[in-house]
């Protein structure tokens, strides 16, 4: 008899356990997301960020995410009317400039929930790094605020790591993800996990790509520009060249191979001049993972 009680009570502790557990990860908070507000970055850097953190926010487990960025401009923080906010809702916005007198970046993350806000403060010692950090981090610190409150000294003090991911025998976002030095023209480029991130040219422009991979092979690596062309970006024209075929130019793309962790190679299929004709080719090119 007792032991047909002790038996009872385990699976009445069980099954109590697997409902809490239960309730715990179907728990779902509604976030509003009004994107970011720089007074250090520009239109596209500020899009692209702001695109990255609505991207990272909408594929974690129990955020469901209303995208009210069109609502609000990033470089009006000062003028932001909080008494739009909807009062039932979590809305979650961030700041993000350079540090006053350094080269590092501040991200200030803000969550407003019934007329009570709370922050966390994060430290970069590049820009890059806010936009490599895993979508975990983001979560991680999400979380925290909405169920423990704002900054603890420890959380100030922290700050993103970047570490190189593992080689791997078939080639992922994650392992692309990171800062590489490319061909002549470019300054670097910049992967992000997910499959985005952009192009720095030498002459200070900046291009957005997307990253696909062939899925059967798992090695073949297609980058894309990922916006409306830009005289800017054929640095192998000249500039009257480039001026009047950027209007009409077909993406750049980029079709590359992982020769090893720190290295790809492959073709730039781009606008080159050729017998006094501008046409397209395909330039070799190789990519190495920058320290």
């Amino acid at each position: 008899m007792q032991r047909k009680l002790k038996k009872s009570k385990s699976i009445l502790i069980f099954l109590l356990f697997t409902l809490f557990t239960s309730f715990l990860h179907s728990q779902e908070f509604e976030i509003d997301y009004c994107g970011i507000f720089s007074d250090a970055l520009d239109l596209n850097m500020a899009k692209l960020t702001s695109d990255l953190y609505f991207t990272q926010l909408s594929e974690i487990q129990g955020f469901s995410v209303t995208d009210r960025r069109s609502e609000f401009k990033f470089k009006e923080y000062e003028n932001l009317d909080k008494s739009t906010f909807a009062p039932a809702k979590k809305t979650f916005f961030a700041e993000i400039n350079k540090k006053e007198n350094s080269d590092n970046w501040v991200a200030v993350f803000h969550i407003v929930h019934e007329n009570s806000e709370v922050t966390k403060t994060k430290e970069y010692d590049s820009f890059y790094k806010i936009l490599m950090e895993p979508k975990e981090n983001l979560r991680a610190s999400l979380n925290n605020l909405i169920t423990k409150g704002g900054d603890s000294p420890s959380d100030n003090a922290a700050k993103a790591q970047n570490d190189m991911p593992p080689a791997k025998s078939t080639v992922s976002t994650e392992f692309l993800s990171g800062t590489w030095k490319a061909e002549n023209g470019l300054n670097k480029v910049v992967i992000m996990r997910g499959g985005r991130g952009f192009v720095i040219f030498n002459n200070g422009a900046s291009m957005n790509i997307v990253i696909k991979l062939d899925e059967n092979s798992g090695k073949k690596i297609t980058i894309t520009q990922n916006q409306k062309s830009n005289a800017s970006y054929f640095p192998e024209l000249s500039r009257e060249e480039a001026l009047e075929h950027a209007v009409n130019a077909q993406p750049i793309e980029w079709t590359l191979t992982a020769s090893d962790s720190n290295t790809l190679i492959g073709q730039k299929r781009t606008l080159v001049q050729d017998s006094g004709t501008v046409v397209y080719a395909d330039i070799p090119v190789t990519w190495t993972r920058a320290n």
